[in-house]
């Protein structure tokens, strides 16, 4: 039996989410890994509290937003750098904000993570996207794991399938449909929706931040299209290659003349090269679909994803939870999988 203790950075939706699922989780892994998973605290804006394990039971109302400052367990005299070196060892789970500009909070987590011998699990997208060839040789280095599944596509297995299911096939390209914010506004446009009632309908449900842009305006996508590429590839792609386009304020009547052509729109992201001795090349933007095509068919908030090889032919996986619960399941998976490989 192994013990695992996990520091958890960032109290959103998709933090609050892991914290509930390894409650719910925790005697599944002891039984079915040996894994025995504690949560040694939780580090957020406001302070950090301390949880003596995952076992101390603690109702969702405990975490409620409205109580958060009144929360005596929230301690500021203690840092993060504080909880690494009191437990040693573990993982990090980063669920900090992705920011593609500067990388941080992520960025400064990861370095301290690293220096200080814990591995680090990352729902974060900024850091990797901006920073992969550091810290990689920061993580190769220290002998330690960054594991960036909930990053790339969350509950959707990007990096799985493209590291261990086509083993020993060579990668020609990849392309995706990585973004189920995107994807619901142009499947709800193809319905006959213009570009602004689709966005606030899927702001309404909730699917939509308030602030949509890094997803409209595709940025979202080509930071998760870089991480698999490096991840899969062994490339050193940084965001600012990429070349990008969204859909913001796309109109109407291109949705419409793409149905009547028979065609399905998508924001598409791929990765290729023109020869094989040629650099890979990331690019994202609105895609013209013939109905066969494999991820043709990935409608609502769906994310889906294909490799093309040359033994394996093409391979696509599409579905994975869009949720905060299926980024924090891909979070656990990967701890699962630095442990037992």
């Amino acid at each position: 039996m192994d013990k695992v203790n996990i520091i958890l950075v960032g109290f959103g939706r998709v933090g609050r989410a892991f914290f509930e699922l390894i409650k719910e989780k925790y005697d599944d892994c002891l039984q079915r890994y040996g894994l025995q998973v504690e949560l040694r605290g939780i580090a957020r804006q406001k302070g950090i509290v301390l949880l003596s394990s995952t076992q101390k039971v603690l109702s969702p109302s405990y975490f409620a937003e409205d109580d958060l400052d009144n929360l005596a367990d929230w301690i500021k005299a203690i840092t993060i750098s504080d909880l690494l070196d009191e437990f040693r060892e573990g993982v990090l789970v980063d669920c900090t904000p992705s920011n593609l500009i500067s990388g941080e909070p992520g960025l400064s987590l990861f370095r301290l993570a690293l220096d200080k011998g814990w591995h680090v699990v990352t729902a974060s997208k900024g850091a990797l996207a901006l920073w992969p060839d550091e810290l990689k040789e920061l993580a190769k280095k220290k002998g330690l794991n960054i594991k960036a599944s909930a990053a790339a596509a969350a509950a959707l297995p990007t990096l799985d399938v493209g590291r261990r299911a086509l083993a020993g096939s060579e990668i020609m390209a990849i392309e995706g449909i990585l973004n189920g914010t995107t994807n619901y506004i142009l499947t709800r446009m193809a319905e006959g929706l213009d570009f602004d009632e689709a966005l606030k309908e899927a702001q309404e449900k909730g699917i939509a931040e308030p602030e949509p842009s890094m997803d409209i305006d595709g940025w979202d996508t080509a930071a998760k299209m870089v991480i698999i590429a490096n991840e899969v590839l062994g490339t050193e792609i940084k965001l600012s290659e990429v070349q990008v386009r969204g859909i913001r304020g796309i109109k109407k009547e291109i949705a419409e003349k793409a149905s009547s052509l028979n065609k399905i729109l998508k924001l598409f992201g791929k990765c290729y090269r023109e020869k094989a001795s040629s650099p890979w090349k990331i690019e994202v933007g609105l895609a013209l679909l013939d109905p066969v095509h494999p991820l043709a068919r990935t409608s609502g908030t769906s994310k889906g994803i294909i490799f093309y090889t040359d033994t394996m032919g093409w391979v696509a996986v599409t579905g994975g939870q869009s949720s905060p619960k299926g980024a924090a399941a891909a979070l656990l998976k990967d701890i699962i999988s630095i442990y037992r490989p």
